[in-house]
């Protein structure tokens, strides 16, 4: 008769905790990752403000880089004290394109 010491059994259990625990973080991921996201997106998107649509796991960064090497590259004139293009490209885009939603 076996009992639970033996091998086999310990294996067993051993196992399905690991798949309990790996299903476990795999929903945590999923909910914290890929689905909050997109459901701030629709609820934005319901209300009328558009936008980009999320990437995983990078989501705007390649943009955000891409702004700021664009900003930087352009000489600024020494008169000029508009420097909101200039120091935080991505966030005034969106500001010009959405307005300033103060709540």
């Amino acid at each position: 008769m076996a009992t639970l010491d033996s091998p086999p059994w310990i294996l067993l259990c051993t196992l399905a905790a690991l798949l309990a625990a790996l299903w476990c973080a795999g929903r945590a991921l999923a909910g914290a990752w890929l689905l909050r996201p997109r459901r701030v997106a629709r609820a934005l998107r319901s209300q009328g403000v558009r936008g980009m649509p999320y990437r995983f796991p990078s989501g705007d960064v390649h943009d955000y880089v891409r702004l700021v090497a664009a900003a930087c590259s352009q000489p600024m004139p020494l008169s000029s004290h508009a420097v909101a293009a200039r120091v935080a490209p991505f966030d005034h885009g969106v500001i010009k394109e959405h307005g300033i939603y103060l709540t």
